[in-house]
């Protein structure tokens, strides 16, 4: 039998995402900005960037994962092409072997899309019948996009949402219950038919309607944005042990120049306590420009070898502390 440390990334995050606890830690991103994969191949401002170029550096910081945006968001003023992203997923399937996520909106992305993200918030909180009709279109075009995602090459699907603030979500938890909640489940369930994990992503703190997500069915959840309260210890200590986290380093960290030592504590910190669960570790909101390579080399070095082996003590004993 072939042990999970001598797995490919696809397969092991494959793995992971079925619940089942690596015996190494994986690790990815949310997204790569291009600016970023410039300046670490040493491409001039502005120009085109290969995709054997960003593979070159996902294959250098040992990822083993990779993330093929459909949707930049709501609030974006411009949003991926179809087809290029089709294309990459494809490239990544047949040029790789990472797992290889596609990044969709959700029900509630899709309705500010739709309308403007106040109207979507307003029309929720004052139970507009008009939200389950363009809420249910949502999810038949999303299913849709979902087979064609999974014949292009997608081996998973990431849900991203904004429904969340430092302080909790942005509705009353009552209203996406009602309004929102199941038309994430149809979704979650249509991706989930076709093969496809599902993993969630939202900023803010979800710890209000952190059961709601859960029964959803997802396979996991991405961000746990260490300044809204969220931890991977205490999302554990809430959550089946099947559920996988992933996350959830605060790129602020990595600003400042940090040594394989203290690299090392700052994971023993965050991602240690969950030694024997089904973990990724990445941060919580994927890479941004500006960070140093220098650091993010020393980061992603230092997790290749983080000691991911469960033992007697490996449990989590701190998780009850926070909220």
């Amino acid at each position: 039998m072939t042990s999970s440390s001598s797995l490919t990334g696809r397969a092991l995050v494959g793995e992971t995402l079925l619940g089942n606890p690596p015996s190494r830690l994986p690790c990815g991103e949310l997204g790569l900005d291009l600016t970023l994969v410039r300046e670490a191949v040493g491409l001039p401002a502005g120009a085109a960037v290969p995709l054997d170029a960003e593979r070159a550096l996902v294959q250098r910081w040992h990822h083993d994962l990779v993330t093929v945006s459909f949707s930049h968001g709501w609030g974006a003023g411009e949003q991926p092409d179809e087809a290029d992203a089709r294309f990459r997923l494809s490239y990544w399937q047949r040029n790789s072997d990472l797992f290889v996520f596609a990044l969709i909106d959700g029900p509630f992305s899709s309705l500010s899309k739709a309308w403007t993200w106040q109207d979507a918030v307003i029309r929720i909180t004052r139970n507009d019948p008009e939200v389950k009709r363009v809420m249910a279109d949502a999810v038949v075009e999303a299913s849709e996009q979902l087979a064609v995602l999974a014949k292009a090459g997608a081996d998973g699907i990431i849900i991203g949402e904004d429904i969340a603030f430092r302080r909790g979500p942005i509705i009353h938890p009552d209203h996406l219950r009602r309004l929102y909640f199941p038309y994430l489940t149809l979704l979650v369930v249509a991706a989930q038919d076709l093969g496809l994990p599902v993993v969630f992503h939202s900023d803010g703190n979800l710890w209000p309607i952190w059961e709601d997500l859960l029964r959803t069915g997802i396979n996991g959840v991405q961000g746990l944005d260490p300044f809204s309260a969220m931890s991977l210890p205490l999302a554990r200590s809430r959550s089946p042990e099947s559920l996988c986290l992933w996350g959830n380093l605060d790129i602020g960290w990595l600003t400042r120049e940090h040594d394989e030592a203290e690299v090392m504590r700052q994971l023993e910190d965050i991602v240690g306590p969950l030694r024997g669960t089904p973990t990724i570790f990445g941060t919580s909101s994927g890479l941004a420009p500006g960070l140093p390579l220098t650091m993010l080399d020393t980061l992603y070095r230092t997790v290749a070898r983080f000691p991911w082996k469960k033992t007697q003590f490996s449990r989590i004993e701190s998780a009850g502390t926070g909220l």
